[in-house]
């Protein structure tokens, strides 16, 4: 029990919906005449995080992600089931929550920590460091109805993570901020993680997600459908969103494809994805002297070749390929798409090859290979007709120094003067 920080049982969470307000009052009227429509955002959610857990939350909008952090937070009470939460909760929910336009943003700030708990003195200690993160300016004692939400989330964040939360809820508010402010909100989740709070993040974004969390769980139709590694989890949305799109585009008639291989020499499994019409016959990548391998050096040329069978007329094809590190990370990518030699229409019965020739400048490591064929539609969304998403295991080899995923020879120079040593002495 010590270990649990957020425990669901059986959680579900109706709302009453009425065609037009006059109908709540009748039903107060009459309560054994309904007028509501009932809709259930949340069924049967169970959960558990462990204290210290990153946990990302995905999934379409509407699917009751949002429903389930208020839940958590404790500002929405289940229909049913039961919700165990044990230690502080700083939220970050949807814009403007807990925060009164009328007030300042210093006042917002010493309202928002009196709700979470905090003393006065214990929030004035504090109220340098919130103010500093927030880096408004004097907007900090404007009322805060006129921000722009840029500066709302500023300053709602910097309250969020700087009152020594144990439990920090983040509810895709991080969208709404600038790219140096983004940075800023990522690098201190990971220093609360580190320091072993408890986090559940959600986000659109699922490279945010794969490179802050270390579970995460994917929410369609108001239930949890799959939980798992980051990995996985994004993979499995990546796969849903894909056969929705094929839906929309009113391809019904063709059964979209979706198959999971586990291999015991690969750590992750390969997913098969697509709605057909084209096959990738063989993917191979090939050393310089056109040999398959799956162990590459830095500095190699590496040649990926797809062989591909086309079973439909493709009006604008398209292959590609995507080398991504084990938690699925991508490190480099290319498709014929957008490129100077793009594919040409192709008829049905006819087969491609398609090669990518590069220069291997991966830092050392391992890493994957996801290779697929789609078709680009005329609103210029893509279908994927046949994609292999992490089915062949490489490994990159080398002795380059690097501190990201790309290990790219540097030329280093340097050089002493003593005219400037002279001009430091002299200035000292």
């Amino acid at each position: 029990m010590s270990q649990v920080a957020i425990r669901l049982r059986n959680v579900s969470k109706c709302f009453k919906r009425y065609r037009h307000p006059v109908d709540r009052l009748k039903e107060l009227l009459f309560p054994h005449k309904s007028k509501a429509e009932v809709f259930w955002a949340l069924q049967d959610i169970n959960l558990e995080v462990m204290k210290g857990q990153t946990l990302g939350i995905i999934g379409q909008n509407g699917s009751g992600k949002s429903t389930l952090l208020q839940i958590v937070a404790g500002t929405l009470t289940p229909t049913t089931g039961t919700v165990e939460v044990y230690g502080r909760i700083s939220a970050l929910l949807e814009l403007g929550s807990g925060f009164n336009p009328e007030f300042t943003g210093r006042e917002n700030v010493f309202f928002n920590g009196r709700l979470l708990g905090l003393s006065q003195a214990q929030i004035a200690a504090k109220f340098d460091t919130i103010a500093a993160f927030a880096d408004i300016g004097d907007f900090i004692d404007q009322p805060v109805k006129t921000y722009s939400s840029g500066m709302f989330v500023r300053l709602a964040f910097a309250v969020a993570v700087n009152v020594d939360p144990e439990i920090l809820i983040v509810d895709e508010a991080l969208a709404v901020g600038d790219v140096l402010f983004q940075r800023k909100c990522f690098a201190k989740l990971e220093e609360m993680s580190e320091r072993g709070v408890t986090i559940l993040f959600v986000s659109h974004d699922l490279n945010s997600v794969l490179n802050l969390c270390d579970r995460a769980v994917l929410i369609d139709n108001h239930r949890i459908i799959y939980e798992d590694k980051p990995h996985p989890v994004t993979l499995a949305y990546s796969a849903l969103m894909a056969q929705r799109e094929a839906e929309n585009q009113g391809i019904r008639q063709k059964q979209f494809r979706q198959e999971i291989y586990h291999n015991s020499n690969h750590d992750v499994p390969e997913t098969r994805i697509g709605i057909g019409g084209a096959e990738l016959l063989d993917v191979q990548v090939l050393d310089e002297r056109g040999n398959a391998t799956q162990t590459l050096c830095c500095g190699m040329r590496v040649t990926i070749r797809s062989v591909i069978r086309f079973y439909e007329d493709i009006p604008q094809p398209i292959a590609g390929f995507k080398i991504k590190t084990l938690n699925g990370i991508a490190a480099i990518g290319h498709s014929t798409h957008g490129s100077p030699t793009p594919l040409p229409s192709v008829k049905a019965g006819t087969t491609v090859v398609v090669e990518f020739h590069w220069i291997c400048h991966l830092a050392p490591g391992n890493y994957t290979l996801t290779a697929g064929v789609s078709a680009l539609l005329p609103d210029q969304k893509i279908l994927p007709l046949d994609r292999r998403r992490d089915f062949l295991p490489l490994t990159v080899i080398g002795t380059v120094c690097s501190y990201g995923l790309l290990a790219v020879p540097v030329d280093i120079a340097f050089s002493y003067s003593a005219e400037l040593n002279g001009f430091m002495a002299g200035k000292k």
